[in-house]
């Protein structure tokens, strides 16, 4: 189907009617007429019906339907891109991050871009590291941040920020006794409730390697893929988990308490683009408001750590 086929056609399923279809996009009768026969010629088989003095749709249009949607929203944003650039001299930025990093992160990070940059069509998207790689190589995407992604031969990625893992605990189990201030070895809490992780990304390899590590096996009865939703469960009571500290920080402080993990288990957040692309200027400067809300996000960890801070340095061997 040619575009404006496709405009016809989209615009009769809307409204039912070649007479509203034709008013929808301001041509006369016998063009959206025409356009449909000729439509229906190329494909070989009838889009619509005539029911009633309606034309309802036939199941080939039905099927065909939601594609034209998609296409459609694609070709409306090349159109809203493009009139920004020819009025205002902006342009567009699409963005990803991993489901952990997309509200503590990147929300912020793009509202300091949108105010700096109120022209600027940005596509907000959350994908997992392999789909931010493929949406990079396929050119849906100009950048995306992730923790310590894989290397990959096609991909240029660079730190944007750091931090390290964090014990959450539900408020009202503490770790220890009350004005006891001694570092908790962990091996002594794997008996309780643990929220594990089912995935095969950067820190749930590290929380799973660190545990192995130390021969500590938690008493894991529920197991999660994003750090989110383990925040969540340990929210609502249901067990103990080690965080990110961007998540972590997240946290209600009256419901869940945060501990130190020593020694620190550090981790990375990475900058993605395609090597066969060059970094733009709008891509240059969501990096800058990305690491500036990392930046402040982490000034906050001191003062919601709390004591006792948990140690893997006396493990069982």
């Amino acid at each position: 189907m040619r575009l404006r086929q496709i405009e016809v056609f989209r615009a009769v399923m809307l409204t039912g009617t070649v007479s509203e279809a034709a008013r929808l996009l301001h041509v006369s009768q016998p063009v959206v007429t025409r356009v449909l026969q000729h439509a229906e010629a190329t494909l070989g088989f009838r889009l619509f019906d005539r029911v009633k003095g309606r034309l309802q749709a036939t199941p080939e249009a039905g099927a065909l339907y939601g594609d034209v949607e998609r296409l459609y929203g694609e070709i409306e944003r090349v159109r809203r891109v493009s009139e920004s650039l020819r009025h205002k001299g902006a342009g567009r930025l699409r963005v990803a991050a991993t489901p952990s990093l997309a509200n503590p992160l990147l929300v912020p990070a793009v509202r300091r871009f949108c105010a700096r940059h109120p022209d600027t069509q940005v596509q907000v998207l959350t994908h997992h590291t392999d789909e931010i790689v493929q949406g990079l190589l396929a050119n849906q995407i100009d950048l995306g941040f992730a923790f310590s992604p894989p290397r990959h031969e096609a991909i240029i990625s660079e730190p944007v920020a750091g931090g390290q893992m964090l014990l959450a605990a539900p408020r009202g189990e503490p770790l220890a006794a009350r004005g006891r201030r001694a570092d908790v070895p962990m091996h002594k809490l794997v008996e309780r409730p643990f929220i594990a992780y089912d995935d095969n990304s950067s820190l749930g390899l590290l929380v799973r390697q660190t545990l192995a590590r130390n021969a500590l096996e938690p008493r894991s009865t529920l197991e999660v893929q994003t750090y989110s939703l383990a925040l969540a469960l340990v929210d609502a009571g249901l067990g103990l988990t080690l965080l990110d500290q961007y998540t972590a920080l997240g946290a209600n402080p009256e419901r869940v308490s945060l501990h130190e993990v020593k020694p620190a288990l550090p981790f990375e957040i990475q900058l993605l683009r395609a090597s066969h692309r060059g970094s733009s200027s709008l891509a240059d400067a969501m990096r800058e408001q990305f690491a500036a809300a990392a930046r402040e996000l982490a000034a906050a960890l001191p003062r919601r750590l709390e004591a006792p801070a948990v140690s893997f340095e006396h493990a069982p061997r």
